[in-house]
């Protein structure tokens, strides 16, 4: 579990994603926290050639992995999540 104490580390160097299989899936854009405990609960993954997409994945099973977030699903999951606008 990602916890506040990890924030600082995922938006320093703006973090690699990977998959649950391994595969790159892009770089964090934004993370989101709880609004009562402050845990991070929701990241954005910037994907695309130029990380002009950028969808959100839930934080909840995701690990952090010498400053890379690992996350349960796939590649494919990732990018045809929600997207996040504005």
């Amino acid at each position: 579990m990602i916890s506040t104490n990890d924030i600082d580390t995922l938006l320093a160097g703006k973090s690699t994603v990977y998959s649950a299989d391994g595969d790159k899936v892009g770089t964090i854009g934004e993370i989101y926290p709880d609004d009562h405990s402050g845990d991070p609960t929701f990241a954005t993954v910037r994907t695309g050639l130029f990380g002009t997409s950028e969808t959100f994945v839930p934080l909840g099973e995701a690990s952090l992995q010498g400053g890379d977030l690992h996350v349960p699903y796939s590649k494919d999951q990732v990018k045809d999540a929600p997207p996040r606008r504005g």
